[in-house]
């Protein structure tokens, strides 16, 4: 399947995984809307998009926690299609549970899975009244294997696979396609740092981290293939097997 013409968003585009998807996407002819809170990183972010077709990749500044930001895109985007929906948005966490502030933790939820679940609430509507469309949404290896120092970040990725799983067997039947990727250790600006003396490349069988852009063909592939439906594809070096 082409993704020329096809409109996607993706949230989390301005940066890392979300903006390696947004570039793969928009060279095979996409056109894509790009979602964050940081309005200079979103026009750095869109400029650096290929353009192949007539429509202008657009941005959209809010947080992804906020269920009106979601809102007020639907209502703009109203007369277009959404034919991919990318839930990319997400911030990490560096601390134990005990020791953790109740608002970091309540951010912590609000983007990575409400983030989610407010993005897939208010397309997948649009997708089923097309009779197709295509949701990746991005969780973590550590959704399955936890993380120390990282307990909610976990958890919030772990509700992301939940909540993937069960919307592919609640939309399958109107032609729309759920997806999740379980990345592993990445290197984006949310990894910076965390291997500096190789130690934790030495714990992964490919014996590094992973490029973004990797995740992003994996992204691609789900987007493309029409039979690739409830899909939890890790793309982790192998981590997942030790």
């Amino acid at each position: 399947m082409s993704l020329a013409g096809k409109q996607c968003i993706i949230s989390g585009g301005s940066r890392g995984i979300g903006l390696s998807i947004a570039r793969l996407f928009a060279a095979e002819g996409a056109w894509c809307t790009l979602v964050g809170r940081n309005r200079e990183s979103l026009v750095t972010a869109v400029e650096s998009l290929e353009r192949k077709n007539p429509l202008q990749h657009d941005t959209y500044c809010f947080d992804v926690g906020n269920v009106n930001g979601w809102e007020k895109l639907k209502s703009d985007t109203k007369n277009q299609r959404c034919d991919i929906l990318v839930n990319a948005a997400g911030i990490p966490q560096n601390s134990f549970l005990f020791a953790a502030s109740i608002p970091d933790l309540d951010n912590l939820v609000q983007t990575n899975l409400m983030g989610t679940i407010w993005g897939c609430k208010h397309f997948v509507p649009k997708m089923m009244k097309q009779k197709e469309g295509c949701i990746i949404n991005v969780s973590s290896l550590l959704a399955t294997h936890g993380g120390r120092g990282a307990s909610v970040y976990a958890a919030s990725k772990a509700g992301i696979v939940a909540l993937t799983r069960s919307l592919a067997w609640e939309v399958g039947r109107f032609g729309v396609r759920a997806n999740v990727l379980l990345p592993g250790y990445i290197q984006t600006d949310m990894t910076e740092g965390m291997d500096k003396n190789g130690e934790l490349s030495a714990l992964i069988p490919m014996g590094r981290l992973g490029l973004a852009e990797e995740v992003a063909d994996a992204a691609l592939f789900l987007a493309k293939n029409s039979y690739a439906h409830n899909c939890v594809l890790n793309i982790d070096g192998g981590l997942s097997a030790t």
